[in-house]
């Protein structure tokens, strides 16, 4: 029967034996009593002491920590497993107090309801940064490949878990936005804000997360098949099938590699002080060209500056009026802020409006201009061409929208 303890109790036993259990942690798997006693920092009486409060389990001879404390160090410091699952008890719990808060506004409703939009926000961080380690872990570590693939196809399914907790938080957010704003509550708003930044942040990530699973998938894959025929191929050998019914011993013996060839390359070696001469530079030019070497084409001097050069700066610095082109934004209602800035037909005067330019615009516009924008925090996406290499590209962007006269009212009110 363990003894009756306190937290001082753990606290105190903790600190003190820190060494092993440090020990412990690092080498959670087949670690013996025996092992464990030959160590200089701990006695038989420490170790029936550390048994006793249930900080060590002992079974068959082999010594592991308290499953609790591993997950409490594993919490600590975003390793472990991933375990998404209760990032859904958390939205359960919002779900359920925002029921209990529309029924009765009472503050202690209130005060639960951003605890758990601060969890949520804080454990869709920090369970994505354990599946991207465990990812990483799996494909560095992993000996077995067919295991390897497992591990990965598993934590693409809790990429996907933690992918519909996010649209289901989002869901919450946009159905409880009017309970919010009429708790005209500060601090409500700004943890609000920070929840709809960190998803889209987090989406982001889990984007990333996803290109790196399949690529690790399909260079397992490769190398599983390699390893299968390297090993039929080695079953051919053994048997002396390829000795005896095939002709691969002339083949092999007909192939003339480079290093085989018979060709000997120059031995003398060009001096570091010749190439900083103007016959080393071309020679360097010409090696450079020769194998497409950018880093060895050593800039020239610039050329003289025209004349009217002063002219072409001030014809190029014809800036828009920025705040014209919110204004109109402003007094419609069919488009986004991205759609509208990419059919927008600029005055001649400021010349071409590259697809680039256009795109400055919008994140220009949405960081001076937020206070008056309507930020929906979800994604569209635009398919275009990439200048120069025509090559087929899609941007993913917020959807940004003008504020409703009603909400502007509001926010004019609450700055009054």
């Amino acid at each position: 029967m363990a003894l009756q303890v306190n937290v001082n109790d753990i606290l105190s036993q903790l600190y003190h034996q820190r060494h092993v259990v440090e020990f412990l942690f690092a080498n959670r798997e087949n670690i013996t009593v025996n092992e464990l006693l030959s160590r200089e920092d701990i006695s038989q009486e420490q170790y029936q002491k550390l048994k006793s409060l249930d900080l060590i389990y002992e079974y068959e001879s082999v010594v592991s920590l308290n499953d609790a404390v591993v997950a409490m160090f594993e919490d600590f410091m975003e390793i472990g497993e991933v375990t998404p699952g209760f990032i859904n008890d958390y939205i359960n719990e919002l779900k359920r107090h925002i029921r209990f808060y529309q029924e009765v506004h009472e503050h202690r409703f209130l005060r639960s309801i951003k605890k758990y939009l601060k969890r949520i926000n804080i454990a869709l961080s920090r369970e994505i940064i354990k599946l991207q380690k465990n990812v990483d872990d799996t494909y560095k570590n992993e000996a077995n490949y067919r295991i390897k693939i497992q591990k990965l196809e598993d934590y693409r399914e809790k990429r996907d878990t933690i992918i519909d907790f996010i649209h289901k938080t989002e869901e919450i957010i946009t159905d409880t936005r009017g309970l919010f704003n009429l708790t005209n509550d500060q601090e409500l708003y700004g943890i609000v804000n920070a929840l709809k930044a960190g998803l889209i942040e987090n989406l982001d990530f889990l984007i990333e997360i996803q290109t790196d699973i399949t690529d690790y998938i399909n260079k397992i894959q490769f190398q599983l098949d390699v390893y299968v025929k390297a090993q039929r191929l080695k079953e051919i050998k053994d048997h002396g099938t390829l000795h005896y019914r095939t002709n691969f011993n002339e083949i092999v013996k007909a192939i003339n590699p480079l290093r085989f060839n018979g060709i000997k390359g120059p031995r003398t070696k060009i001096a570091i002080d010749y190439l900083f001469t103007d016959e080393g530079h071309v020679l360097c030019k010409k090696v450079a060209e020769k194998y497409k070497i950018s880093r060895l084409m050593m800039r020239g001097i610039a050329g003289k500056l025209p004349s009217n050069f002063k002219d072409q700066l001030i014809d190029q610095q014809i800036k828009l009026d920025v705040e014209k082109l919110v204004e109109r934004f402003l007094d419609q209602s069919k488009l986004n802020l991205f759609e509208y800035l990419i059919d927008y037909k600029f005055p001649k005067a400021v010349g071409t409006v590259t697809f680039e330019d256009r795109l400055s615009i919008f994140v220009e516009i949405a960081m001076e201009y937020q206070t008056v924008m309507d930020f929906k925090y979800r994604l569209n996406y635009h398919d275009y061409e990439e200048s120069g290499t025509k090559l087929k590209k899609r941007l993913g962007y917020t959807v940004i929208l003008p504020l409703e006269k009603t909400e502007k009212k509001q926010k004019k009110d609450k700055a009054a």
